[in-house]
This record gives structure tokens, C-alpha cells and sequence, in this order.
């Protein structure tokens, strides 16, 4: 081997890399950037899980427990319930994770060794049901030791998920995440490949217009995106048993709407960089990554520190999964939930029109 060779090889390959700043702080970032999702992202622990308490009578000892689970650090009660019907609808709506009964005649239970309550789980998210479940039973053993007296008997009950089964809380995010991975990827590579091929000069010349070049760059993904999403629908339905509860329509709206931004922030990350292959990298980077650690996916957004909580609205997919269980597993409408069907309009809306202008200052079109 020829050593000089070796060298003057390695010495225009650092050249190349110093004139590609983009690529090299693509390099030296991501190994940060994992660390810091990673390592502050995956919390699998519960730290103030949000729960209801429903406190069917109002004796001394029911308050005092109703009370020691808010004090713990697992748990912080935002919800005191005053019927069942009102818990029903709070954990329908998503707002807690879970809910305790507390009996009319738990007091008097407790006194002959027989007392009983019952937890309801949202079984939309089974790790974080499980999680709360298992906190909530090690609390009650560690007060029934703190007063010498017999074990509390907790009777749990999972809503939405009667059997427990973790893939009908995954199959639903793994959607969300396949979309956005495909769609960003699709049109990441579309407008750079124009760029590079030069075939942005010979378009200038044409009489199209710069919305009617970017929808007809934009309308043979969707339409593949969709179809994918036909595919995996069917997929979780029949080779998952997964049960689809709410209307398929109602999941196709917002398909389209996720499909949509997810493509639009491709074809942005195309034309901002002109290059293929880093528009490749920096798409699943930006869709990827978010999708599987900041949506609420597999690791509850609630355990993570304030500043990825804050990150985690930017994230598209956030919305999305939550939509997407929702209509698998609840059985409702998306627009029940009309606030995150908002926030994927609002960036449809944003994106769209940084899109565009960025269109415009390259010269795309006319």
C-alpha cells in the first residue's frame, strides 16, 4: 500500500468534508442529539401520572388515602370525580390515566380487614396502565404496613384494552410513525433531485406557477401515502386483530391531514438543502426520531422533562398517535378531540406557506 497515496486521498476527503459544513455538523451533532432524546426521552418509571379520584364517602379514612396518593411522587390527582358518570368521561377524553374508586362503605371495610378499591386504566397506553397499576399497589401495601393493618385489596379494570394486549396501544403509533417516515422521505428527494439534475433552470422557462409546480410534485405521494395507509389499516385489523372501534373516515381525515404536513416539512428540508442525500439524512432525522420518542408512541410525554414536553408540540406525530388510538381503540370521532386536529391544521397552514416562500427566494417556477 502506498502510504502517500493513503494520504493525499484522506487529505481531499477532509477538504471535502470542511467545504460540506452542513454534513460535517450533521456528523458531529448526532451523537449528541441521541444522547440527549435518548437518555431523557426513555423514562420507564412514572413520576405524577395524572389520575381522578372518586370518593363515594366522606369519612376520615377515604380523604386520608385520597390525599396519600396525591402526596406520592407517582401520582398527582387533577380530578376529584363526583359520580361516575363525570369519571367516565375523563377517561374517555384522555385527561387521566387512570382513576380510583373509593367505596361508600370503605371505612366500615376497613375496620373488619375487607376493604376494597377499584383502579380504572386507560388502556390506551398498556405500558403506562401497567406502570400505574403497579405503583398503585405498591403504595397500598406500603400504607397498609405504615398502620399495621391487612393488605388493601385493589381491583383494577382496563378500559379500551380489556385484554391487555400491547399491541393495541403500538400497531395504532406504528402507523403514525411509518407514515411520517415514508412521506417525509418520499418528497425529501424530489425537489433536490430537480436541483441537482439542473432541471430547475429549464422550469423557469415554462409557464407554470409555483403552486401548480409544487401540488404536481406533491399529488403522486399523497396518493401513494394513502394507499399505504389502506394497507397498514388492514394489516393491524386483520393480521393484528386490532380492533378498528371509531369510523374509518373520521381516521382517513386526519391521515390525509398528518400525510400532508409530513410531506410538505420533505419537500421543505428538499429545497432548503438542494442535496439528495442530506435531504434523506435530515428527513429521518426530523421525522423518525421525534416519531418514535417524543408522540407519546411507546414513552408517555407526561414523564419527560419540561423542556421535551414543550419540544414534543412541534412534533407532528404527537397529535396524530393520539388521534389514531383514539379512533382504534375509543371508538370516537377525531374531532372530539378537536384541539390536536387543530394543531395538525395549524402546521398543515405553516408549513405550506413557509414552503411556498421558500419556493419563491430559490426561484422555483414562475
Amino acid at each position: 500500500m502506498n502510504w502517500q497515496h493513503v494520504r493525499a486521498m484522506a487529505r481531499k476527503e477532509w477538504w471535502h468534508l470542511l467545504r460540506d459544513r452542513r454534513s460535517l455538523a450533521l456528523m458531529l451533532l448526532m451523537p449528541a442529539m441521541l444522547l440527549f432524546l435518548f437518555g431523557y426521552a426513555i423514562r420507564l418509571d412514572v413520576t405524577e401520572a395524572p389520575i381522578g379520584v372518586l370518593v363515594e364517602s366522606l369519612d376520615a379514612e377515604s380523604r386520608e388515602l385520597a390525599a396519600r396518593f396525591d402526596a406520592s411522587n407517582g401520582f398527582r390527582v387533577i380530578r376529584v370525580f363526583p359520580d361516575r358518570d363525570a369519571l367516565r368521561e375523563s377517561v374517555q377524553a384522555g385527561e387521566v390515566w387512570g382513576a380510583l374508586v373509593i367505596p361508600a362503605d370503605f371505612a366500615v371495610a376497613l375496620r373488619r380487614g375487607e376493604a376494597r378499591l377499584q383502579l380504572i386504566l386507560d388502556g390506551v397506553d398498556a405500558n403506562s396502565a401497567r406502570l400505574v397499576r403497579n405503583y398503585a399497589r405498591a403504595l397500598m401495601d406500603e400504607i397498609a404496613r405504615e398502620h399495621s393493618m391487612p393488605a388493601l385489596r385493589l381491583d383494577d379494570r382496563v378500559w379500551f384494552n380489556e385484554t391487555r394486549e400491547s399491541r393495541f396501544a403500538i400497531i395504532p403509533g406504528v402507523i403514525a410513525i411509518v407514515m411520517a417516515v415514508i412521506g417525509a422521505l418520499m418528497t425529501s428527494l424530489t425537489m433536490a433531485r430537480e436541483m441537482e439534475l439542473g432541471n430547475i433552470v429549464m422550469l423557469r422557462t415554462t409557464p407554470l406557477t409555483r403552486g401548480e409546480f409544487l401540488t404536481g410534485k406533491l399529488v403522486p405521494y399523497f396518493v401513494i401515502g394513502m394507499v399505504d395507509l389502506l394497507v397498514a389499516v388492514f394489516a393491524a385489523v386483520y393480521l393484528f386483530d386490532v380492533p378498528l372501534r371509531g369510523p374509518f373516515i373520521g381516521l382517513a381525515v386526519v391521515s390525509a391531514m398528518f400525510l400532508l404536513v409530513v410531506m410538505i416539512q420533505g419537500a421543505l428540508i428538499s429545497v432548503s438543502t438542494g442535496q439528495q442525500v442530506l435531504a434523506s439524512q435530515l428527513a429521518l432525522i426530523s421525522t423518525f426520531l421525534p416519531a418514535f420518542l417524543l408522540s407519546g408512541f411507546v414513552f408517555a410525554i407526561e414523564n419527560m422533562p419540561a423542556a421535551l414536553q414543550f419540544i414534543s408540540y412541534l412534533v407532528p406525530a404527537r397529535y396524530y398517535v393520539l388521534l389514531s388510538k383514539v379512533v382504534f381503540l375509543k371508538g370516537l370521532m377525531p374531532l372530539v378531540l378537536w384541539t390536536q386536529v387543530a394543531a395538525l391544521a395549524t402546521m398543515l397552514v405553516a408549513l405550506a406557506l413557509a414552503l411556498r416562500a421558500r419556493a419563491r427566494r430559490l426561484g422555483l417556477a414562475s
